[in-house]
């Protein structure tokens, strides 16, 4: 019953795979959208100064930066143009400039995650495969589970805490992604600090139910190559 129930619907449905790692790609995207924009205003500006009747020199006078630097502001080549600049620029040629910010992924993680999971690709199976910040198979959902693990016939998400802080919006957030994303079973990764410790035995009962299988058991599943049978809390 265990091993058909690690044969699911993960494995059928088969997460996203890209050779190229997710924090690489939002990282790229994030520097591709940044110049597109940056070009997009240039352009704004420079038909603002020409429908105002001024010259380059001109504008570069009042905004106190050279002509050539407008020059290459208009022209979208000049990625180290701060956002004051751009907004005086805007003023002087009768532009306003507003900077919005619009929710988006998740964030890259930090070294002490990156850590956290190596430490954890070490004490698997070497044939259990490792994809990170593998996105959920829902269209247009930016959340992505911090690792997905995947071995002969099976497959399971982790998630990777390094301080746990609020714990109940901690569970909501892992309850929700296991809904949407249609998965039963998820490791959730700990590291093993005093602090963690101290929560995880202050927030025992509210996390049984949710974690049911005892977490050295979990990990000696993955050790031996095989699936973990239900959701578990492994320190490491």
């Amino acid at each position: 019953m265990i091993l058909a129930r690690c044969v699911d619907r993960q494995v059928t449905g088969g997460w996203h795979r890209d050779p190229v790692p997710a924090r690489e790609r939002r990282i790229d995207r994030a520097r591709y959208l940044a110049l597109r924009t940056l070009t997009r205003i240039g352009e704004a500006l420079r038909d603002g100064r020409l429908m105002a009747g001024l010259t380059q020199a001109e504008v570069a006078s009042v905004v106190g930066i050279s002509r050539s630097q407008i020059s290459r502001i208009e022209r979208g080549r000049l990625p180290s143009v701060s956002y004051v600049t751009l907004a005086l620029i805007g003023a002087v040629v009768g532009l306003d400039l507003p900077l919005r910010e619009y929710p988006g992924s998740e964030p890259v993680r930090d070294v002490a995650q990156l850590a956290l999971l190596s430490r954890f690709t070490s004490a698997v199976h070497p044939s259990v495969r490792s994809a990170d910040e593998v996105p959920l198979r829902v269209p247009g959902d930016r959340r992505a589970w911090d690792r997905v693990l995947t071995g002969r016939g099976w497959s399971i998400p982790v998630e990777a805490e390094t301080r746990l802080r609020d714990v109940q919006a901690l569970q909501r957030r892992v309850a929700l992604k296991m809904r949407d994303d249609g998965v039963d079973r998820m490791i959730l990764l700990v590291a093993n600090t005093r602090h963690n410790r101290g929560v995880l035995r202050l927030s025992a009962d509210g996390f049984a139910g949710a974690f049911p299988m005892p977490g050295r058991e979990a990990i000696a599943a993955l050790r031996s190559g095989r699936c973990s049978s239900a959701s578990a809390i492994i320190l490491l």
